[in-house]
C-alpha cells in the first residue's frame, strides 16, 4: 500500500455536511506535479474547498493541490461542503480514488478507508423468529385448500397440453423442472400434469388442483398458465428416488390484485449483459409479475443499438479515462462499457414473451441525455445556449434542446428503430428530473416560446413530450412516462404515468385523469439500504427500506374502495437503479427477498396479507431461493 486516502465527517446538520480529506504518501517517493481524483455522488460546493481547488463532472472529481510536490511519508489535507442530510452508510462515502502525476503520465491506485461518520451507530433490526411454513407459497394465493397426502411425479411423468395458449408455460415448466429439480418428463407416459383451457378465467387468472388423479392447470390466457406453473414449481418437494417429486394435494383458485405487476431494471449507469437480464426476468415470472421496465439510456451511458446512429454505441456506451465519457459511480482506472444489440434485445424480448413478461423500453428524454449528446454533437448541441444549470446527478450539459431541429430528426430515427424492436403497445419517455436553469440562455429556445406564448421551462419541456407523444401513436404506441411527463400541460392524458415521488404524488395525477402506474421510492426502491447498520450497502435519500417496510407497503390505504380513482391505478411496480450496483452478487442481495414482498404487494389481495403469515411463508421459501442460484440477503442472519 502506497497511497491510502481518509474521508471524515467533521460536522453535520440536517442539510449541510463538511468533510475532510486525507491522502496519506506511504512510498518512498515524493509526488510530483499531482492530482488526486476521487467519484462521491454528493456534490461539493467549490468555494467551500481548502488547500486546493475541485473540479466536479458527475460523480467523478479532480482535486489540484495548491503544493504542486507531496514528500514521501507526508500527507496531503483539504477540507470541502456539501449540502446533504447527515450520511449513515459507507457506501456514501468514496467509491475509488487515484493518484495522477500529471507530468510523468502515471497513475496509482489509491486505497480507500471507509468513511469516518459521525452520525451515531445503529445496530441491525432483528425480525421475529417463526416457524417454517410447510406450504410455502410466494405471492400468497387468493384461494387455498389443502388437503392430506401427496401426488408423486415419477419418471414415466408427462406433460399434456389441452390449449395452445398453454404451450410456452409448458415449455417454461419443462426446463425450471430440470433446473431447479434434475427432473425429466417423458415424451410419452402418464399425463399427470394437464394443462387445460378454461375460457371462463380472465387475463392471468389460474385454477391449480392437485388430487390423486393428477395435477391440472387451467387458465384462459397464457400468462394465466404461467403464474399456475410458477405455484406449482412452488409446491413441489423432493423425494430420496431419482427422478421422482411429490406435490401435496391442494386447490388453489387464484387471480391478480393489479393487472400490471413490474420492476425496472437500470442498465444504463451500470451495464448488465444480456444473461444476467435474462436470469432476472425468469426469477420475476416466478414471482407472477407480467412486466419488465428496461431502463436503457442515461447520462452515463447508451445501451442500445441504433443502425442509423452507431455513434450512440460506439461512443454513448464507454465511459471511462481517454473516452468522451468521465468515469462514474464505480471505477476511475477501469473503462466501463457495454451495450446490447438489436439481435440481443429481440432475444431478451422472446426470453420475457416466454415467461408472460412484457418489456418496455425506457429512452430517457429530455433530460440524462449526456451519454446521447456527447455521441452525436452535430445534432444535439446549441452552441449559442449559455444557460447555466445543474442536474441532479451534477451535469451542465445532459438536456436536449426542444429548439434544435437535430432533437426532433434524433427522436424520429431513435423511436421508429425502438417501436420495431420491442412489441410492448407502450414505450417509457423518460421526462423526469430536468434541471431548473435550462434553455433561458437559448435564443432559439427563447424565440420558440415567443412564438407558442410559452412562459416558463416546462412549457418547453411539454411542447417536447407532446411530439414524441404524437410520434408515438403515430408508431402504434402509447407513451408512458414519469410524474414529470405531465409538467407544462402538453401531453394528453392517453400517457400513462409512473409516479416515483409518493403515492400522494400518483394520486394527484390520477385525478387529473392520468392513468398511473404507482412506484413510490419510499416502499419500491429497491437500490435503498435494508438496514441500518453502516455497512449495509445502498442509499437512504427516499427511505431504508427494511423488507418488512417493504412488505406493508400498502397501495391505496387511504382511497376507498369505492372512489373512482382506482380505475386509474393500473398497478405497481418496483425499480433497481444501478449507481452502486454492478456484479450479480450486489444485485441478487439487494433485490431478494424484498422482491418477494413486494410481489405480494401486487398480486395478493389486502384481505390475504399478513406480515407473520408471510415470514412463515418466506422462511419456508428461502431453500427455492437457493434452488434459483439467488445470493440473497438472509432475512435472519446478519451480513
Amino acid at each position: 500500500m502506497s497511497y491510502r486516502v481518509d474521508l471524515t465527517v467533521l460536522s453535520e446538520q440536517k442539510q449541510f455536511c463538511r468533510f475532510g480529506v486525507t491522502l496519506h504518501n506511504l512510498s518512498d517517493q515524493p509526488l510530483v506535479d499531482w492530482e488526486l481524483q476521487f467519484i462521491i455522488d454528493r456534490y461539493i460546493l467549490p468555494d467551500s474547498f481548502t488547500n486546493g481547488k475541485i473540479k466536479q463532472i458527475g460523480s467523478f472529481c479532480t482535486v489540484t493541490p495548491e503544493l504542486s510536490e507531496l514528500s514521501a511519508n507526508e500527507h496531503y489535507y483539504c477540507e470541502f461542503s456539501i449540502n446533504t442530510a447527515p450520511l449513515r452508510y459507507y457506501t456514501d462515502g468514496f467509491k475509488d480514488a487515484l493518484v495522477v502525476e500529471r507530468g510523468a503520465n502515471l497513475k496509482h491506485p489509491v486505497v480507500v478507508t471507509p468513511i469516518a461518520l459521525a452520525s451515531p451507530y445503529r445496530e441491525r433490526s432483528e425480525l421475529p423468529q417463526v416457524e417454517s411454513s410447510p406450504l410455502a407459497l410466494i405471492p400468497k394465493p387468493n384461494q387455498c385448500v389443502t388437503q392430506s397426502g401427496h401426488y408423486l411425479l415419477s419418471p414415466s411423468s408427462q406433460i399434456t397440453l389441452q390449449s395452445t395458449r398453454a404451450e410456452r408455460a409448458a415449455q417454461w415448466l419443462q426446463v425450471e423442472l430440470e433446473t431447479l429439480f434434475q427432473f425429466k418428463t417423458s415424451p410419452i407416459g402418464h399425463s399427470d400434469i394437464l394443462f387445460r383451457d378454461n375460457p371462463t378465467l380472465d387475463e392471468g387468472e389460474y385454477n391449480l388442483s392437485v388430487t390423486n388423479q393428477g395435477i391440472r392447470l387451467e387458465a384462459g390466457s397464457s400468462a394465466g398458465f404461467v403464474h399456475a406453473s410458477a405455484t406449482l414449481l412452488q409446491l413441489i418437494e423432493g423425494t430420496e428416488q431419482a427422478n421422482t417429486l411429490k406435490v401435496p394435494f391442494v386447490q388453489i383458485s387464484d387471480q391478480p390484485r393489479f393487472r400490471y405487476r413490474g420492476m425496472m431494471l437500470d442498465c444504463a449507469r451500470h451495464f448488465h449483459p444480456v444473461e444476467r437480464v435474462k436470469r432476472l426476468i425468469n426469477q420475476l415470472a416466478h414471482y407472477k409479475f407480467n412486466h419488465f421496465h428496461w431502463h436503457i439510456t442515461d447520462d452515463e451511458g447508451w445501451r442500445v443499438e441504433i443502425k442509423a446512429y452507431p455513434q450512440l454505441t460506439d461512443i454513448g456506451s464507454t465511459r471511462g479515462a481517454g473516452t468522451l465519457l468521465e468515469p462514474q459511480f464505480s471505477t476511475l482506472n477501469d473503462v466501463h462499457q457495454g451495450f446490447y444489440s438489436q439481435e440481443d434485445i429481440r432475444d431478451v424480448v422472446n426470453y420475457a414473451e416466454e415467461r408472460g413478461i412484457t418489456v418496455i423500453p425506457e429512452i430517457d428524454i429530455p433530460g440524462h441525455c449526456r451519454a446521447a449528446i456527447k455521441a452525436l454533437p452535430h445534432l444535439l448541441v446549441d452552441n449559442d445556449d449559455h444557460s447555466q444549470y445543474r442536474s441532479i446527478q451534477h451535469y451542465n450539459d445532459n438536456v436536449l434542446s426542444p429548439a434544435l431541429a437535430g432533437t426532433y430528426e434524433f427522436l424520429d430515427t431513435v423511436l421508429a428503430e425502438i417501436v420495431e424492436l420491442f412489441p410492448s403497445p407502450w414505450v417509457h419517455i423518460g421526462a423526469d428530473e430536468v434541471p431548473d436553469g435550462v434553455w433561458v440562455n437559448s435564443p432559439l429556445c427563447q424565440a420558440l416560446m415567443e412564438e407558442n406564448g410559452y412562459h416558463s421551462a416546462k412549457e418547453l419541456q411539454g411542447h417536447l413530450l407532446r411530439y414524441a407523444e404524437k410520434r408515438l401513436k403515430a408508431l402504434g404506441k402509447r407513451m408512458v412516462g414519469w410524474e414529470e411527463a405531465q409538467h407544462g400541460n402538453k401531453v394528453s392524458k392517453d400517457t400513462i404515468i409512473y409516479s416515483w415521488l409518493s403515492e400522494e404524488a400518483a394520486l394527484n395525477c390520477a385525478s387529473q385523469g392520468f392513468d398511473v402506474i404507482l412506484q413510490p421510492a419510499q416502499y419500491t426502491y429497491l437500490d435503498m439500504a435494508q438496514d441500518y447498520s453502516p455497512d449495509e450497502p445502498g442509499v437512504d435519500w427516499a427511505s431504508t427500506i427494511p423488507l418488512e417496510k417493504a412488505y406493508r407497503y400498502e397501495p391505496l390505504k387511504e382511497v376507498p374502495d369505492t372512489d373512482p380513482i382506482r380505475k386509474r391505478i393500473l398497478g405497481i411496480q418496483c425499480a433497481l437503479w444501478c449507481e452502486i450496483v454492478t456484479h450479480q452478487q450486489r444485485m441478487d442481495y439487494m433485490v431478494f427477498p424484498r422482491l418477494t414482498a413486494l410481489a405480494e404487494a401486487c398480486w395478493t389481495d389486502k384481505p390475504h396479507r399478513d406480515w407473520q403469515d408471510y415470514l412463515t411463508r418466506l422462511k419456508g421459501h428461502l431453500p427455492m431461493l437457493g434452488k434459483q442460484g439467488i445470493s440473497y440477503r438472509h432475512p435472519w442472519k446478519n451480513k
